[in-house]
Parts: structure tokens; sequence; C-alpha cells
């Protein structure tokens, strides 16, 4: 299963009111172990144990402002529900990419 697209922060709540410090505490929570690594302008957020990452545009604040699932062969169902879930619980939505 392959799934690609970015998640963004409803108008309303744009910034994000939460840290990708707290994204992280969110997935691990929900059962997906991860770190956050800092690369230039953006935060990955690493799940341990997949091929697998979430890629977060901030603000300088460190408030995350999008989210990309850049493609990968490690998503499978369990692991997208698992996504979906926490971006839908801080009011975010998916745009799929169209190819």
């Amino acid at each position: 299963m392959i799934v690609e697209g970015d998640f963004f922060a409803e108008p309303k709540q744009c910034p994000a009111t939460v840290t990708v410090a707290e994204m992280c505490e969110r997935f691990t929570g929900a059962g997906l172990p991860c770190r956050a690594e800092r690369h230039g302008q953006e935060v990955w957020i690493v799940f341990q144990g997949r091929n697998a990452n979430l890629v977060f545009t901030v603000n300088p604040s460190g408030r995350p402002l999008t989210a990309n699932l850049p493609k990968e062969a490690d998503y499978d169902a369990d692991f997208a529900c698992i996504i979906f879930d926490v971006f839908d619980g801080i009011g975010w939505k998916f745009m799929p990419d169209e190819d």
C-alpha cells in the first residue's frame, strides 16, 4: 500500500496548536513509536522499525504548518489508520497527491 499526500491544518488552526514533539507523543501513544529529527527547515518524524516517515514544515516557533507522507514501501492499512486518526484528532485534513 502506498499512501502519499499532504496533511494541512484547517485555516482556523494554522499554525497548529501542537508541537512536533507532541505529535511524536501522540503517535507513540497510538502504537507507533517514533522520534523527531531536524533537517534544515523541515522536521521529520521517523517511525521505529519502519521504512516510513512524515516530513513537517514548521514555522519559526517550531509549530507544524504542513506534513507530507513521502512515497514509501512500508505503509500498511493499520499504519495508515493510526496516521489518519492522529491527524484527525488535531483537526488536520488529508490532501492526496494527484498523479
